[in-house]
């Protein structure tokens, strides 16, 4: 897009391509706030286009709570080669769970973020909601409200506290969007997931369907 841009592509034909989300379904959601990084000019039309996909997410019943780790750790890149850092990653997959939905984040405290904003608007506030220090998951799990249906924890799956079960919720899932294979340990009532793409998310979806 960048390249495009200052070679004097038709501004309008390249807008309508975004819109049209050629190709999409092979973009990972945190794609969107590379692009708007490398292209800031095309902001506003690419926060469109993952309006339009977070459109086609399946939304999810009853209440949900998101906790997203903010952590200093999640500062690192996604990999050797990549230009984006964990907790683009984890903010742009929080950006897509539709329905009732509460957006937490942690490092040494517990945030909320609210009103909740979607879309590339949620996912910097997501990122600018507190400092990027300590990792106090355990405590920020224990401190997780007990109205919900659901937990969904975003994270890199390190710790400086004991992770505990998760609250009384009938649905808790971790997501470990870092490479590393083994994180922190944790009790039982978890359903652990790896990953970063938005099929993390159908997975819930699919895996309530089928149990019921």
């Amino acid at each position: 897009l960048r390249n495009m841009t200052e070679a004097g592509v038709d501004r309008p034909m390249i807008e309508s391509a975004i819109l049209a989300r050629r190709g999409a379904r092979r973009v990972l959601p945190f794609r969107y706030l590379a692009a708007a990084r490398a292209c800031p000019a095309l902001t506003d039309v690419l926060d469109r286009a993952l309006a339009g996909a977070i459109s086609e997410m399946p939304v999810l019943p009853g209440r949900t709570v998101v906790l997203v780790d903010v952590s200093g750790s999640m500062d690192v890149a996604l990999s050797a080669r990549s230009d984006l850092i964990r907790v683009d990653a984890a903010a742009a997959l929080a950006s897509l769970v539709r329905g009732d939905v509460r957006v937490l984040t942690f490092s040494n405290h517990l945030a909320a973020v609210e009103p909740r904003p979607v879309g590339l608007r949620g996912v910097e506030a997501i990122r600018r909601s507190q400092p990027h220090q300590g990792t106090n998951l355990g405590a920020a799990i224990d401190s997780l409200p007990t109205d919900a249906d659901r937990v969904i924890v975003i994270t890199d799956e390190q710790a400086h506290d004991h992770v505990s079960p998760p609250p009384a919720v009938e649905r808790a899932y971790l997501i470990n969007v870092a490479s590393a294979q083994h994180g922190v340990g944790y009790g039982p009532r978890w359903v652990h997931l790896d990953g970063f793409s938005e099929q993390v998310l159908r997975f819930v979806h699919e895996f309530e369907n089928a149990v019921g």
